[in-house]
């Protein structure tokens, strides 16, 4: 897919939307540029590959951009991390970035080998079999290959205030699709720049993982139910088109959640089950490693859920993990 700066489009007054191809989700990120006479900021900035990049580049251009100046990333997700070491670091962007999200980075991209032993023994105690967990634990080390990473110059806590271009946002802490997962909110004209958390199409993947925060799908509910009390006229998402209907939405995802605690429940009713077995009964058996890593994810994310609630009993040993009705 070749990105022209035609993809550039004005979503609000000196904010540009740029959309950057990947391999995944809709094919698509969106990224946004935010202008301040001859200094841009931007939130996001996709993949490490030369087409992202030159995209970005022509679009810096085409707005008369001196330099950018600020690269602020709402995760570090591959498609909106992927290119920060390109565009951010000394002589360069500041990068801006959660402070939960910082200590994901070398263990992911950069000293591998430690994250790929957590997360081959993780599958295992999950029920995966050892083969599978073999090529499952590998399937991290593709998405290295596009990602060039950079420290941050300011690490977020949230409720932060700030400036993108000559506009001010808040910093919105909204975990569970990653721990440190932001959301950017322009109270005056109520835009939510909302990342991976709120799609108009897509459900985001949730996922209990060894980098995942120790209870997501909680987390992430707690968030939208918060993206809705702020009110936004409209929502700028990652992936998929602007909308302006986020009650409708996060009802939407709050309902498919839920009837997801049923289906868990139900094939937990039956006996005892690892969290490998629940997912092959939610989802049947995936040929795409991807894929059957995020199944096993979600899955674990509803019964950890299910156990805070007190609806399911999770017990542990050094070899398993098990989980049946309470």
């Amino acid at each position: 897919m070749t990105v022209t700066p035609a993809a550039l489009s004005e979503v609000a007054a000196s904010v540009f939307e740029l959309r950057l191809p990947i391999p995944f989700e809709d094919g698509l990120v969106n990224v946004f540029l935010f202008r301040a006479g001859k200094e841009i900021d931007l939130l996001d900035c996709g993949m490490n590959s030369e087409e992202s990049l030159e995209a970005i580049r022509r679009a810096l251009e085409q707005l008369g951009a001196r330099r950018l100046r600020r690269l602020v990333i709402t995760h570090i997700h591959p498609d909106h991390y992927g290119a920060a070491g390109a565009l951010a670091g000394e002589g360069r962007a500041d990068l801006y970035m959660h402070r939960l999200e910082v200590p994901l980075v070398h263990p992911r991209y950069v000293e591998l080998e430690v994250l790929v032993a957590e997360v081959k023994s993780y599958l295992l105690v999950n029920g995966v079999p050892e083969d599978e967990a073999e090529v499952l634990s590998n399937s991290q080390r593709a998405l290295s290959q596009v990602v060039k990473p950079a420290d941050p110059a300011v690490q977020l806590d949230g409720a932060e205030l700030l400036t993108l271009g000559d506009r001010e946002l808040k910093v919105e802490w909204t975990p569970g699709h990653s721990p440190g997962h932001i959301c950017l909110y322009d109270t005056t004209e109520r835009l939510l720049f909302a990342g991976d958390h709120i799609l108009p199409e897509l459900s985001p993947n949730i996922g209990l993982h060894p980098q995942s925060t120790p209870d997501p799908l909680h987390d992430y509910l707690e968030g939208l139910q918060r993206m809705v009390a702020l009110e936004p006229q409209l929502v700028l998402p990652a992936h998929g088109r602007p909308f302006d209907y986020i009650k409708k939405r996060v009802e939407a995802l709050t309902a498919h959640h839920e009837r997801r605690f049923d289906q868990v429940l139900e094939i937990v009713g039956k006996q005892e089950k690892s969290g490998w077995q629940v997912a092959l009964e939610l989802w049947g058996r995936r040929d795409n490693l991807y894929e059957k890593r995020l199944a096993l994810q979600e899955g674990l994310a509803h019964l950890q859920a299910l156990a805070v609630d007190g609806r399911v009993t999770k017990t542990v040993t050094p070899g398993s993990v098990r989980w049946r009705l309470s």
